[in-house]
């Protein structure tokens, strides 16, 4: 069953409908964006959220001192990184989702990763950006990828394109962020029921 990720949750309401619908992995942005959230704001939205879903932190160019923080504050099941990753990333005991900005024409076949991680792949942005961009790219060049590692399929997906990608490649996951949003931090919750039951309807 393909995983489902709902990332930039600022709002209780929204995380809570998220736990809902049985989503698997909840996505909350510590790096810059406008859907920001220090580690207490995380602690409170993150508190009664079932040990059934992940709690993912989303940083960018964050040092590893300042990520391990947050685990241990917030108790992160999973990281999303945005640099590479760092030997002391490795040792922080959490599931991490290397995040690859994907560029055209660039060879999806050549990243390697380690076995345990679940690489994110999101739409190319420059290296002085901070997460995603809410556009989408060529799915179709991770197929290979995506056979070798547990992939994330992440950037523009929204409830009309996400059953697309989830038919193409067969992704580990999916991860939306503004496709499901009303405005930057607040969920549709009518967009965020159909993202769920379009990915569901592929499976079934």
């Amino acid at each position: 069953m393909t995983k489902i990720k709902i990332c930039g949750n600022t709002r209780t309401e929204d995380v809570d409908l998220a736990v809902e619908l049985g989503v698997d992995l909840l996505g909350f942005i510590f790096g810059p964006s406008k859907r920001h959230v220090d580690v207490e704001q995380g602690r409170q939205l993150m508190g009664d959220i079932p040990d059934t879903i992940e709690r993912v932190g989303v940083f960018v160019h964050e040092p590893p001192a300042m990520i391990e923080a947050a685990v241990k504050a917030c108790r992160l099941t999973a990281v999303q990184i945005y640099r590479p990753i760092t030997p002391e990333d490795r040792r922080l005991g959490v599931t991490l989702l290397p995040a690859v900005r994907v560029r055209n024409g660039e060879d999806l076949d050549a990243l390697m990763f380690e076995p345990h991680d679940h690489p994110l792949l999101d739409t190319w942005a420059s290296e002085t950006a901070g997460g995603g961009t809410g556009q989408t790219w060529d799915w179709a060049r991770a197929a290979r990828l995506a056979r070798r590692y547990p992939i994330l399929v992440s950037g523009g997906l929204n409830p009309g394109n996400v059953a697309d990608a989830v038919a193409r490649l067969r992704p580990w996951g999916v991860d939306v962020c503004s496709g499901v949003e009303a405005e930057p931090g607040r969920k549709d919750h009518d967009r965020l029921r159909a993202f769920v039951e379009a990915v569901r309807g592929v499976e079934t």
